[in-house]
């Protein structure tokens, strides 16, 4: 199944590496921020079924917050993919039905995985 997806990652050479992974498995990268605030703009106006959300943003913005946001307004559930990732941080999101917490570095067998979560719910 085809997703449209949104990558938020401030990391510009992490950001490319995910996008390619994602297209390679045939999905369609919609949108692409580094900060909070960019990422929550474009996911109101071309909405994503997922949210790729790393924790810490440019611009000191925070990938929790950005998520919490994008599912309480849009309905859009996100999958973080970080490498400060902690069980408290876990349990502040567990009310926002993440779609899952991935470390870095990403590979394509640990997203593929990942993404198949949302097609189960």
């Amino acid at each position: 199944m085809t997703m449209r997806i949104m990558v938020v990652e401030d990391d510009a050479l992490i950001a490319l590496d995910i996008v390619s992974l994602l297209e390679d498995m045939g999905h369609l990268v919609v949108a692409e921020a580094a900060d909070a605030c960019t990422a929550y703009e474009l996911a109101e106006g071309d909405r994503p079924d997922v949210a790729l959300v790393d924790i810490r943003l440019a611009r000191n913005t925070d990938g929790g917050k950005l998520a919490q946001k994008l599912y309480d307004l849009l309905g859009v559930r996100s999958l973080f993919v970080s490498g400060s990732i902690t069980e408290d941080f876990r349990t502040q999101m567990a009310g926002i039905n993440p779609v899952g917490f991935l470390g870095k570095p990403v590979t394509r067998r640990t997203l593929g995985d990942a993404l198949r979560g949302v097609t189960q719910h």
